[in-house]
C-alpha cells in the first residue's frame, strides 16, 4: 500500500458509522480528498465526513463540522470544500493529470484526461463535453 492509499484509509475513519466506510473515487483524486481533508482537519480537528464520492463527473465530499465550530469556522470549510470540487473538475481522475468532462455512448460522465481516455480501452470511447452538450 502506498503513502496515498494509506491517508485514505485514515481518512475512512472520519465516515460517520451509518454511512459506507468507502471513498468512491479513483486515485487521481486521491491527493486532492487529501489535501481537502488537511485543510478542513486545520479548521476543524474533529469534522466528520458523510461521504467522498464522484458523481456525474464531479467531487462530492459531503461533510459535518463539530458542533463546536463558529459561523466564520463553517463557513471555510464549505470554501475549502468548493475548492476542491472545483481543482477536481479540472483534474482526471484517474490520473491526477489535467482533465476534461467526458462522457460515454452511455452516458456515464467521468472527468479524464483526452489522452489517457484515448489509450484505455474502457474510455476510448468517452467524448468530451462541452457547457451545452
Amino acid at each position: 500500500m502506498n503513502d496515498l492509499q494509506l491517508k485514505i484509509e485514515q481518512l475512512k475513519s472520519k465516515i460517520l458509522p451509518d454511512f459506507g466506510k468507502y471513498i468512491d473515487v479513483d486515485e487521481g483524486w486521491y491527493q486532492l480528498i487529501i489535501n481537502c481533508d488537511e485543510e478542513l482537519t486545520a479548521i476543524d480537528p474533529n469534522y466528520q465526513v458523510f461521504q467522498i464520492k464522484q458523481k456525474f463527473g464531479g467531487l462530492r465530499y459531503y461533510m459535518s463540522p463539530s458542533n463546536d465550530t463558529t459561523a466564520e469556522q463553517r463557513d471555510g470549510m464549505h470554501e475549502v470544500v468548493s475548492k476542491y470540487e472545483k481543482i477536481a473538475a479540472r483534474t482526471c481522475e484517474a490520473t491526477g493529470l489535467p482533465g476534461v468532462l467526458m462522457k460515454s455512448p452511455r452516458g456515464w460522465l467521468k472527468t479524464l484526461n483526452p489522452d489517457y481516455a484515448k489509450s484505455v480501452l474502457i474510455f476510448s470511447k468517452y467524448a468530451e463535453q462541452t457547457i451545452d452538450s
